[in-house]
């Protein structure tokens, strides 16, 4: 049976959020988000010079719940081109294809700018893409409205002359991997030539992964790369995460929970012995029960065994990481609960790279990611970017990426036998949930829990990147497990 939330913080919970979340289905929205009762922010957007041009909403409007995405789009005067983004929130808008968008996490102010054209003035080129983030690859269609115009462009940043490259339509310029600037201009026979256009390219970041391994077991390993202002929690208030970490394409495994405990309480470790409340796995599993997620784990269990795998990793591969929690100065190695005290108040030491769990915005962080500009909406599961999981069930591809209610026949299966996530990140949502380390804002004790299990249902909100449950550290049941990370 789930462990049901403290009285007083399901009462907060269900005054915030208007009983809504409780009702486990029904509703148009949730808080701040389309068809929400979230807070509301204003895009003032004005014009340089006065009268040069216009930029059109869409939305229209000027006012919006948080986290809607408005596209603006400028529109120039006869006599007139536009040429940039001024204002207080120019870093906040991104382009997007043939438009430029930003997101309404707070009050917003911009100012589009427009040059005068001289008389008999070719005009400036426009390109689609209008720049930003791109996948590489992409070709970039350059146009001038000035009939009979040649365009000229650079992709070095330098500036184009007569001499640079001509554009040809059946020969477009191509994104690298990496970005770039390109730089182009546009002349005409007995006309003054353009002033020069200029449009930044980016490319996703590459998603670094490593192989590892302990007693002839192996793991894999992305990396999440640190980030600022990702939309964190039911609320999309915004976060940073401050460094790169690696973070295990799967929950740990019954294969590997059994391995490392099997070496971590060996007799002959002596004073270096690990010991383990739970007695799960006690025994070598099965050959169908290897690839299954490991649960009757408890949080207690979970920070020992990072602690014993970062021990066991320095022995099978000559490498000197150092265990992350610890109390008292020494580290933890025993989870029962004579040790209860050393457990839950551990210390987790600052830049220690050994294997941990992750604090709860990473984990949040690693299920929403996207590409690092763009997040997965707050109530949608990890990877499905179709549709609301929570509280429209609007998803059509929930079941490709997460073991739930629907699919999962109320047990649990095999790690990354459903699609991967953006990161390439199995099962972030569903199968089981995953501890984190931290308590719970509100509690005293009880642990973080992630994403939702194999009996969770769409309607409710346990499989939302955004939702945070929680549990003691002493529950160890069918319905948890984790997955570690490593500072980088």
């Amino acid at each position: 049976m789930r462990k049901r939330f403290p009285i007083c913080l399901f009462l907060m919970l269900c005054v915030c959020l208007i009983a809504v979340i409780f009702s486990g289905c029904g509703g148009a929205g949730g808080p701040d988000g389309p068809g929400g009762s979230g807070t509301e922010y204003t895009l003032v957007v004005t014009v340089a010079p006065q009268g040069a041009g216009s930029v059109m909403l869409d939305p229209a409007g000027g006012k919006y719940k948080s986290g809607t995405n408005v596209i603006l789009r400028p529109v120039a005067n006869d006599g007139y081109e536009f040429t940039d983004w001024d204002g207080d929130n120019k870093a906040d808008l991104a382009a997007d294809y043939d438009h430029w968008k930003i997101k309404m996490n707070g009050h917003k102010k911009i100012i589009a700018t427009f040059a005068e054209l001289l008389p008999n003035q070719v005009a400036s080129p426009t390109a689609v893409p209008v720049g930003g983030m791109v996948a590489a690859g992409s070709k970039i269609t350059l146009s001038v409205t000035t009939d009979g115009a040649t365009i000229y462009y650079t992709v070095d940043g330098s500036t184009p002359t007569s001499a640079s490259t001509v554009y040809n339509a059946s020969a477009k310029p191509t994104v690298p991997d990496g970005g770039l600037t390109l730089k182009a201009i546009a002349a005409k026979a007995e006309m003054i030539g353009s002033n020069i256009a200029t449009f930044h390219y980016s490319t996703p970041r590459p998603i670094e992964q490593q192989s590892c391994g302990v007693g002839g077991v192996s793991f894999e390993m992305r990396l999440a790369p640190a980030c600022s202002n990702f939309p964190y929690g039911m609320f999309e208030e915004t976060e940073d995460v401050d460094i790169d970490f690696w973070i295990a394409e799967t929950e740990v495994t019954c294969e590997l929970w059994h391995t490392v405990r099997t070496w971590a309480n060996d007799p002959v470790r002596g004073a270096q012995r690990y010991f383990f409340q739970s007695e799960y796995l006690i025994e070598p599993p099965i050959e169908e029960q290897k690839l299954k997620p490991a649960f009757y784990i408890s949080w207690r269990d979970a920070i020992v065994w990072c602690n014993a795998l970062t021990e066991y990793y320095n022995a099978t591969n000559s490498k000197a990481l150092a265990c992350v929690y610890t109390y008292g100065g020494q580290v933890i190695r025993d989870s029962r609960d004579e040790n209860s005290v050393a457990c839950d108040q551990a210390i987790m030491a600052t830049g220690a790279k050994g294997f941990r769990l992750p604090i709860s915005k990473e984990w949040e962080m690693a299920a929403r990611y996207i590409d690092g500009i763009e997040w997965l909406p707050y109530n949608h599961a990890s990877g499905d970017t179709s549709g609301n999981c929570y509280p429209d069930v609007s998803s059509t591809r929930i079941g490709d990426y997460v073991w739930y209610a629907d699919n999962s026949g109320a047990s649990t299966h095999p790690v990354a036998t459903r699609q991967p996530n953006h990161l390439g990140l199995y099962d972030m949502s569903g199968n089981l949930s995953e501890f984190c380390f931290e308590i719970h804002p509100g509690s005293d004790k009880y642990r973080v829990l992630r994403g939702g299990d194999c009996f969770s249902k769409t309607g409710t909100y346990f499989l939302m990147v955004s939702y945070e449950n929680w549990a003691s550290p002493v529950w160890g049941t069918s319905q948890y497990g984790f997955r570690f990370v490593a500072t980088k």
